[in-house]
């Protein structure tokens, strides 16, 4: 993915929100591994690693962001927890509104590099 000139994505969220957000990457790597090496290897338990240290995230990693949040509050509705799927699906929503801001300004910023340019002929 190319590089987000704005501000780092996730510091718009709230310290307790990326800490949500931590877990919930967490739980979806554990949930998937079979094995310690798995786990260490798997792409969301390497994400929280960058989100605990707040480093910067591609528009892949929100979308397994999202993905993570909504799974766990599907989980947690099918346990009968009644708060925290709403808490989990505000946060995915939030990062659903960063992802699709990012995206938008990446268009805009491209179309303006490629606005004085013509068709060949």
């Amino acid at each position: 993915m190319t590089a987000y000139l704005g501000p780092e994505t996730l510091a718009l969220l709230t310290v307790p929100d990326r800490d949500i957000v931590h877990t919930a990457l967490i739980e979806a790597a554990r949930h998937e591994a079979t094995s310690s090496v798995e786990l260490l290897k798997d792409r969301r338990w390497i994400l929280a690693t960058k989100v605990k240290r707040q480093e910067p995230v591609d528009e892949e990693e929100l979308g397994w962001i999202i993905k993570s949040l909504r799974e766990r509050a599907d989980r947690a509705e099918r346990r009968g927890m009644a708060l925290n799927p709403i808490c989990d699906r505000r946060i995915a929503d939030k990062v659903a509104e960063i992802k699709n801001a990012r995206e938008q300004l990446m268009i805009k910023s491209i179309e303006a590099r490629y606005k004085g340019k013509t068709a060949c002929g």
